[in-house]
């Protein structure tokens, strides 16, 4: 017990209790008289009386029981000293309980001529007796209850009856509560059906009630439950916020606790699935749409069925996506397919909704890349976007003339791979396009790739046309006779070119540009000496080294025509000399003309062009109709 004590001296004369007693006695010595003469229990009367007054005037002072030990000195106990009073002083809280530290004050009480010494004994909570002469003060600091017992003692060691009190300190606030939930929890931290609430004060002892209140989706007025657990179901979908907190037995409130129970039990309000435009070959475009009002959208499942039968959808991709809308593209659907598509929506609780399933076809697959490689020289309905060329004297050494697109030219399957589709005229065109001299030479492989691409290709398709090449013959041959050997002429003018050539070394390092390659015009001749060079030249049957005489029909012509690649010969007579061909093909055939050489100078010669044309097959569709006969082509269309 922790309390702080001080004394008083009690105050000596006479006192209104002094005169009360004084006129007590007088009364009930009266009294005796009187039942002496008349027999009768007037002192009993008298008695009561004076006590009844007495009573009455101590309430007013708070002396009672100082008054009734009085008494009993006057009715046989001779020299019994008065009890003590015992005052206290603190703030108060309910139920009498103090929230404060409580000072408690004992005070000795005499009669009205007393002055013999009084001594004040008291105990508190039972613990060592007290003793002291005076009046004492002390302050209770420690929550729980004291209990304080007090009486006094004359000098002839009588005692007084005991004054007792008891009073309870609660200076603490009480602990903050706790909230626990009971419900089927969704996802996102949402419940998806009614939460249960208990709300537990804890210590039982020292809880008088709880008080909570509600806000938001499921309001509930603030509410008092006595006890120390409160509950109830939180019914209403959205987000309800609960606040809470104890009260003691004293009155003192603890810290308020809020909860949020986010509940979502229904499923999203709408999911729906539209095509967006039309179905591909392998794909499908889609939008869907979905709202949920309480928690929001959070995600979209996109589904398929070849059959709309509710077990047969399979998931293709679950997009997270929070908005009311989200697109998407089916990828790897089977060609000419009815697929049944449909989207389901899920809110962030986790509820979901499908939509109606809507069915889509895919379009028809064209012939696929290795059906396409084993119809080598099949017809193709490819057209071509018209166009014109000229063939510029200042690049072919000889003179201008006008080209435009042949409409009589049919289209066959030459090389499929590496997904590009290589088609072939079916004959060679026109008969005069000239190349002659050094700048024939210079300038012939772009020229008529230059022809081909503007009069042949096809932007739609994704088509891109130029001119058939000695590669594309190498590609199905089996020739090998060409050796490259190195020589180094006595006549050496050559034209410009052939220093940029990986076969031509006039300073004595050889360039980089292929056979086939150019992608700028250069003109002119160099007179200075050759220093070296390589014979890439070669003529040769071609039934000889052919394996596959499809390859071969194809081929022949009745018209001599161009190979966009160039050559080079060593000529060996009296003198050395280079000549600087072109390749080209007569009825099967493989020569190369020479358009220049340092020992004869000029030559020229007209001859036809032999267009290809090369397509991407992921940009078009081949083989949706059409037997692939002359009469009856393989179609092509984009995709």
């Amino acid at each position: 017990m922790k309390y702080k004590v001080k004394t008083n001296k009690s105050e000596k004369g006479i006192t209104l209790i002094a005169l009360i007693i004084t006129i007590i006695v007088l009364v009930i010595l009266a009294a005796v008289t009187l039942n002496s003469i008349f027999g009768s229990n007037i002192i009993g009367l008298a008695t009561n009386g004076a006590i009844n007054y007495a009573e009455e005037q101590q309430k007013e002072l708070g002396m009672l029981n100082d008054v009734s030990d009085l008494l009993g000195d006057i009715t046989g106990d001779t020299d019994r000293p008065m009890s003590p009073s015992i005052t206290l002083s603190g703030t108060k809280g309910n139920n009498d309980i103090y929230t404060s530290n409580v000072t408690v004050t004992i005070s000795i009480n005499k009669g009205l001529e007393q002055t013999e010494t009084i001594k004040l004994h008291y105990k508190i909570n039972g613990g060592e007796e007290q003793i002291t002469e005076e009046d004492v003060s002390f302050e209770v600091i420690e929550e729980g209850t004291t209990t304080i017992i007090a009486w006094t003692e004359n000098e002839k060691g009588n005692l007084s009856n005991n004054a007792e009190t008891s009073f309870t300190i609660n200076k603490s606030l009480p602990s903050t509560p706790t909230i626990s939930l009971n419900g089927t929890e969704g996802e996102s931290g949402y419940y998806i059906t009614d939460v249960g609430v208990t709300i537990n004060a804890g210590d039982a002892s020292n809880v008088a009630s709880i008080k909570y209140k509600v806000e938001g989706a499921n309001p509930i007025e603030e509410t008092e439950a006595t006890g120390t657990t409160a509950n109830f179901d939180i019914t209403a979908d959205g987000t309800s916020t609960i606040t809470a907190y104890i009260i003691n037995n004293a009155g003192l409130t603890s810290e308020e606790i809020t909860q949020e129970v986010n509940k979502d039990a229904t499923v999203p309000s709408t999911a729906s699935i539209a095509l967006s435009g039309e179905a591909g070959e392998t794909s499908i475009a889609v939008t869907a749409n979905g709202e949920d009002a309480t928690s929001g959208v959070a995600s979209y499942a996109f589904q398929y069925s070849t059959t709309n039968e509710e077990s047969g959808f399979t998931t293709a991709l679950e997009v997270q996506n929070t908005t009311n809308s989200c697109t998407y593209t089916y990828q790897g659907l089977a060609s000419d397919t009815t697929y049944y598509l449909r989207v389901v929506v899920k809110d962030r609780a986790g509820n979901t909704l499908p939509s109606t399933a809507v069915p889509a076809t895919t379009k028809k697959s064209g012939l696929s890349d290795t059906e396409l490689a084993s119809n080598v020289g099949k017809y193709v309905d490819y057209t071509p976007v018209s166009g014109s060329f000229t063939s510029q004297g200042q690049y072919n050494g000889s003179s201008n003339k006008n080209f435009s697109t042949s409409t009589g030219v049919k289209w066959q399957i030459l090389f499929v791979e590496d997904n590009i589709l290589t088609l072939i005229s079916n004959k060679a065109i026109y008969s005069e396009f000239n190349l002659e001299g050094p700048d024939g030479y210079n300038n012939g492989v772009l020229l008529l790739n230059n022809a081909c691409k503007a009069m042949y290709s096809n932007s739609s398709l994704g088509a891109v046309a130029r001119s058939i090449k000695i590669e594309d013959i190498e590609k199905i041959s089996s020739f090998t006779g060409n050796s490259n050997k190195e020589y180094i002429p006595m006549y050496g003018s050559y034209p410009n070119i052939f220093a940029l050539e990986e076969s031509g070394a006039p300073n004595g390092t050889y360039g980089s540009l292929g056979r086939s390659e150019q992608d700028s015009y250069i003109t002119g001749l160099n007179n200075n000496n050759i220093s070296k060079g390589k014979k890439t030249y070669y003529s040769y049957e071609m039934s000889t080294y052919y394996m596959n005489s499809t390859y071969l029909n194809m081929f022949k012509n009745s018209q001599e025509y161009w190979l966009a690649s160039r050559c080079i010969d060593y000529g060996q007579a009296s003198m050395n000399w280079f000549s600087f061909c072109i390749f080209y093909i007569n009825q099967g055939t493989i020569f190369a003309w020479p358009l220049y050489d340092s020992f004869t100078g000029n030559d020229g010669y007209g001859m036809s062009v032999r267009p290809v044309v090369e397509i991407k097959l992921s940009q078009v569709n081949v083989g949706l109709t059409g037997d692939g006969s002359s009469s009856t082509p393989y179609s092509i269309e984009a995709k």
